[in-house]
């Protein structure tokens, strides 16, 4: 059944984190559009490379899509000192670009989830979502009207203001003239 509920809430998360999962695609293809270019050159040119593998920029694209999101084949390789300094920051900043949203995702998953099994403790007849118009049919409840403070004494000597008494009144914080449910506890 905990299975069920993490699975529902992957559609709601994924549109909270919209925003992270589209700036996590773009610095991804971004960089392996930078990588594969640099690896390119890096292996045509710099050194002699008799056992050159990248033939051209998209040949260096596959290279940077596999050393960036961490699955290594190891089909293609660079062979040149430059070509290999390239791939680690590759490998380096393709951990990095994908680490960093990620606290972002599983925030947000970890509040839709907490909600939902709050909404399941709930009782059912208090599980529903008032509309706007519901709310708008509430009793309007007056405003408490402020009373003013009671003085108080001192006990025993004591002037710290830890030992004051209120005169023996126990006055709630909110008064209500009714005994309605107010509309901000529906949830």
């Amino acid at each position: 059944m905990l299975e069920i509920k993490g699975k529902s809430q992957i559609s709601p998360t994924k549109r909270a984190s919209a925003k992270e999962l589209g700036l996590l695609v773009f610095f991804l293809v971004l960089g392996i559009v930078v990588f594969a270019s640099l690896v390119y050159y890096a292996e045509r040119g710099v050194e002699v490379n008799p056992d050159n593998q990248f033939q051209s920029i998209p040949i260096g694209l596959w290279w940077a899509i596999v050393t960036m999101t961490t699955i290594g084949y190891g089909d293609i390789t660079p062979n040149t000192y430059l070509g290999r300094l390239i791939g680690s920051v590759c490998a380096l900043a393709g951990v990095l670009t994908i680490a960093l949203p990620v606290p972002v995702i599983v925030s947000n998953f970890a509040m839709y989830y907490s909600h939902t099994q709050a909404r399941a403790k709930m009782p059912k007849k208090r599980r529903g979502v008032l509309s706007a118009e519901q709310v708008k049919q509430q009793p309007q409840r007056p405003a408490p009207v402020p009373q003013p403070p009671s003085h108080p004494k001192r006990i025993s000597g004591h002037s710290h203001s830890s030992h004051l008494k209120n005169d023996g009144a126990n006055i709630p914080l909110v008064q209500s003239s009714n005994n309605t449910t107010p509309p901000h506890t529906f949830i």
